[in-house]
């Protein structure tokens, strides 16, 4: 039986003595991180090079809430939003709502777990994807170039790397959730206390992001997760007409890229296009990363790990992008001395973070898993349709389908579940 925790729910009011004095920024150019609007090598193939409209939103904005005012009970539809692609509600927000609902704390993780099921499901703990809007953003495509009989399968593919895109960034928010039990439980092994002055507090901290959201570094590791588990991921199952491609290879490594020029170009709202000061474009979309692609060659998987830019933090010579979350989620523990936020524009971090440790153990941000059917592997339901006709225009059920294995109820993406800590039901889709 699963382990369900039961998230901690103090520290729920922002209140640090802020110095933002402390901070440390580094001398720069804004010239210095626009893309230059570059093109592979290889002819590319007739109008799959494309360029990608702006990406909408890839979360819920939330920057005006009260804790004391979630009542996920009631009905809502995040996804009436037409510029939202999709959204991560907390573990830990489920427990605000169930504390302002019921006037008291639940006893224990299956209680909550109980609770949370009994929620509309727009409201339940985990990934939720908003498929019209997903749709529209597809609608928006130019095929100009493509012989039509490709047409489709162009569209098909495009609505496959964004829905791929959306799942994994809104598992980075997860896996932050995740790394927050984590620090709790490390901290209780250092310290012997349950509630040492060390251990963060994730309510402090998740309030702090929602007040200060143009410069929300947890974005920029779920962009990173979008790239590392999502379009880089090489176990990622190809859509299943890959193979009437003849070009396939050249097709795939194209649309990558301008998938991955959409997601760092300065036009984008903040902090989302931050995410070009923090991972070098220009050269995870080299000729020699791309050929990784095109060949199909499992090492594509260390492209985003190796071009992070953060080798300027000398205390982080060696760290990884999951360090630096770490670090921020530190500075919101009980009387633990605040000397900065890491955010997420422009390289901008305290010289010498001052969290307890670095390099958190063995972590799955280091390699990606092959997609089984286990509860390790991130699953996906199929979408509930009001009528068949929606159902078999949806290009969005178009991929899910193709991403399943063996004809299987479900697919299962190989992004991994940490089942032991922090479980993860199936991906919410709404149409």
């Amino acid at each position: 039986m699963k382990k369900w925790p039961l998230p901690n729910l103090d520290g729920g009011k922002f209140s640090l003595n802020q110095d933002w004095s402390e901070r440390h920024w580094f001398n720069y150019r804004e010239d210095d991180f626009l893309l230059k609007e570059t093109y592979l090598n290889f002819e590319l193939p007739q109008g799959w090079g494309n360029k990608w409209p702006d990406l909408p939103n890839p979360d819920e904005d939330s920057s005006e809430f009260w804790l004391d005012k979630i009542h996920l009970s009631n009905p809502r539809n995040p996804c009436l939003k037409n510029t939202l692609l999709g959204y991560y509600l907390s573990w830990h927000i489920v427990g605000v709502s169930y504390f302002n609902e019921n006037g008291r704390r639940p006893k224990d993780g299956e209680e909550l777990r109980q609770y949370n099921n009994s929620l509309p499901l727009e409201n339940r703990f985990g990934i939720h994807i908003c498929c019209k809007s997903i749709e529209n953003y597809i609608a928006k495509f130019s095929t100009n170039g493509l012989d039509s009989i490709q047409k489709e399968q162009y569209l098909d593919y495009c609505t496959y790397l964004t829905l791929i895109y959306v799942i994994a960034h809104e598992w980075g928010h997860y896996r932050s959730e995740v790394l927050s039990f984590q620090i709790s439980d490390l901290v209780k092994s250092i310290t012997g206390e349950s509630l040492s002055d060390f251990a963060p507090s994730f309510l402090s901290y998740f309030i702090h992001k929602k007040e200060f959201p143009k410069s929300n570094f947890e974005e920029i590791f779920a962009e990173w997760a979008s790239l590392k588990f999502g379009i880089f991921n090489f176990y990622m199952k190809k859509p299943d007409f890959a193979s009437t491609i003849k070009n396939w290879p050249q097709v795939e490594a194209t649309v990558k890229f301008m998938l991955t020029q959409a997601i760092s170009r300065p036009s984008r709202i903040r902090p989302y296009s931050d995410i070009r000061f923090w991972i070098d474009f220009e050269n995870i979309t080299r000729d020699t990363v791309m050929k990784r692609i095109s060949e199909n060659k499992s090492s594509v998987n260390r492209s985003v790990n190796d071009n992070v830019l953060i080798d300027k933090i000398k205390s982080l010579k060696k760290g990884k992008i999951i360090d630096l979350l770490m670090h921020n989620q530190m500075q919101f523990s009980k009387n633990h001395r605040f000397n900065g936020i890491i955010e997420s524009s422009r390289l901008s971090y305290p010289y010498e973070p001052d969290s307890l440790f670095y390099h958190f153990g063995d972590d799955e941000c280091l390699f990606a898993h092959k997609s089984t059917n286990s509860n390790n592997s991130l699953q996906l339901n199929n979408p509930k349709f009001s009528n068949p006709s929606e159902r078999m225009n949806s290009r969005v059920m178009k991929v899910i389908n193709s991403l399943k294995i063996d004809n299987s109820r479900n697919a299962f993406l190989p992004i991994k579940v940490f089942s032991e800590i922090l479980p993860l039901d199936p991906v919410y889709f709404h149409v």
